[in-house]
């Protein structure tokens, strides 16, 4: 896999950053992937993207520039294996064979799918754990265990239990079906036991969300003849599932547990034994099996067998269903990973270069994909384009209606349509196609760069702040309801001016509601105050100190929304 190896200072050996994301960040922000204490790197420096087999390196805006191979960066650059990226004081080197470098010793750091919260993890122990060495010694500690709680058997039956056992263990390291492997254990229970009739059952869900059942999952009969499906005891179902203990009964046809099952009565059996499959307590399932009058009735010593039989067949089936449990998850966090690259590649990797202004878009998902939407286009007729849009919700299903969000975007911006008839055809959209509990707030504006005029529609979305070269500030309101939201919808247009200076920051309330460790939001005054303060600076510059300010007040906790924001300045009359 190729990575990031940050070359070795005095003090601290080389550290390695995997290249396992589509998209990682480079910056003195604790918000970035590769986090570097580097006091001549800005707080979001660079960017690392994917696209495709290849990689690319963008510089983000920062103050001093990113050198690449020596040279300082303009556009994108794609990487070759061995560049050396420079930030500040701090060497970064690009490798795409994982195994050609020799490091310094230090620190790998693995970047995590999800950079800001993350769901509760599974611990899912490594199929090279699962070697016959570690089961036959759980199985000879599970044999001692039963041999110590009851009377010690003769010498020769304790061999002969432990064969089977271990014929039994060889059996459940087979790569066979679990099914299959189920099978063969009620060939050795025949084996070993006097016994007309046996079932495997287990506890599965018929349905995603139903309560567990018992489900047959094999069965086998000493004459070979299919067997009608088993009537349990409520009694006995309930001491083995709920309680976990083992049950015999010697003479079923006087004992009131079977006295109202017809098959048992009728069926002349008449000794039954029952016991857990569990794991640590939790309860899988149980084994089932009884004898006929024809056949002596079961012993005490034959529950101790068939307990432990079932104890040894827990572990197979607890192994399979981690491992269907870690398949599982690996896929979620294959498809995870695609969808995060393909939502990276729907944000803009740089803003346009538009004379006279300087322009900057980030977003930082909660979960590895985000419902906040930000873009820039040129119209046919020369307008620029800068839009952010929030949708309600969190993860994939919020993902999913960004994604069509900017599709119709762009779709209505390649037509003759004004502002507010684009935004019109948005909500008929978005009101058509999604369910009634979704909808965006959403930002749009239009740009003429030659007399600095912003035609906007803000529909329920947080009021952008335009901050003027003398402080002043304004919000832009003007608009109507969400998209999405309702059908029908009115929408009006704003119109300001931007004069040399001024400032426009449009953000999703990711920002103002960061919240810190005590539950206080970050809220709508502490961000216009560091706007104002640091208006005079580039727009990359006033973002990293907007981020700078959020890590500062929300502390070690935790990322509770998605983040973006979108800065625009029109350069002093010095600058053009």
């Amino acid at each position: 896999m190729p990575r990031l190896i940050v070359r070795a200072t005095p003090t601290d050996g080389d550290s390695i950053v995997e290249l396992n994301r589509p998209r990682i960040t480079i910056g003195r922000s604790a918000r970035s992937d590769l986090c570097i204490s580097d006091p001549f790197a800005s707080r979001l420096h660079a960017e690392v993207r994917r696209k495709g087999d290849s990689w690319w390196l963008h510089d983000a805006g920062s103050a001093n520039g990113t050198l690449l191979n020596g040279a300082r960066m303009g556009a994108a650059v794609l990487l070759k294996d061995r560049d050396l990226i420079r930030i500040g004081e701090t060497a970064i080197e690009y490798n795409d064979r994982a195994d050609t470098t020799a490091l310094h010793k230090g620190t790998q750091i693995l970047v995590s799918d999800s950079p800001t919260t993350s769901a509760p993890e599974a611990t899912i122990p490594s199929a090279a754990n699962n070697s016959r060495a570690n089961l036959l010694s759980t199985i000879t500690t599970t044999h001692q265990t039963m041999i110590g709680h009851h009377a010690a058997p003769a010498q020769a039956a304790q061999e002969d239990t432990l064969a089977i056992i271990s014929r039994v263990s060889v059996t459940l390291l087979s790569s066979q079906s679990l099914e299959e492997t189920l099978q063969q254990v009620l060939d050795h229970v025949f084996e070993a036991l006097t016994a007309d009739r046996g079932y495997v059952m287990l506890l599965e869900a018929p349905a995603p969300k139903a309560p567990a059942e018992l489900m047959c999952k094999a069965m086998k009969t000493r004459s070979g003849a299919t067997s009608p499906e088993v009537q349990l005891s409520r009694s006995i179902t309930e001491q083995v599932l709920q309680q976990g203990v083992s049950v015999l009964t010697s003479d079923a046809q006087q004992d009131p547990r079977f006295q109202t099952h017809q098959s048992i009565m009728l069926g002349g059996v008449r000794s039954v034994m029952a016991v857990p499959i569990a794991v640590e307590g939790r309860v899988l399932g149980m084994i089932y099996v009884d004898s006929s009058f024809a056949i002596s009735r079961f012993t005490e010593r034959d529950l101790q067998l068939l307990t432990l039989i079932a104890s040894v067949a827990a572990i197979r089936i607890e192994n399979v269903r981690l491992l269907e449990l870690q398949q599982e998850q690996q896929r979620i966090a294959h498809e995870m990973s695609v969808a995060s690259e393909i939502q990276v590649r729907l944000h803009p990797s740089t803003p346009p270069a538009i004379a006279g202004y300087d322009l900057v878009g980030v977003s930082f998902p909660c979960y590895e994909v985000g419902g906040d939407y930000f873009d820039f286009l040129q119209r046919r007729d020369g307008r620029h384009v800068v839009a952010l849009g929030d949708v309600s919700g969190k993860g994939i299903s919020a993902a999913l209606l960004m994604s069509s969000v900017h599709a119709a975007v762009r779709a209505q911006c390649t037509t003759n349509l004004a502002p507010h008839q684009i935004v019109s055809e948005l909500n008929e959209y978005i009101y058509d196609n999604t369910p009634m509990n979704r909808y965006v707030t959403f930002f749009y504006s239009e740009l003429d760069e030659l007399t600095g005029e912003l035609t906007y529609i803000n529909g329920g979305h947080n009021a952008p702040l335009l901050v003027r070269n003398s402080g002043a500030v304004e919000q832009l309101d003007c608009g109507g309801f969400p998209v999405g939201i309702m059908p029908g919808g009115t929408y009006l247009e704003g119109h300001v001016h931007l004069a040399p200076g001024d400032v426009l920051v449009i953000y999703s309330d990711g920002v103002t509601e960061s919240v810190n460790e005590q539950g206080d939001e970050f809220g709508e005054p502490l961000l216009l105050e560091t706007i104002q303060r640091h208006r005079g600076r580039t727009a990359a510059g006033l973002r990293d100190r907007i981020d700078e300010a959020l890590q500062k007040f929300v502390g070690r906790a935790k990322t509770v929304d998605d983040l973006t924001l979108v800065i625009l300045k029109r350069l002093a009359q010095s600058n053009l």
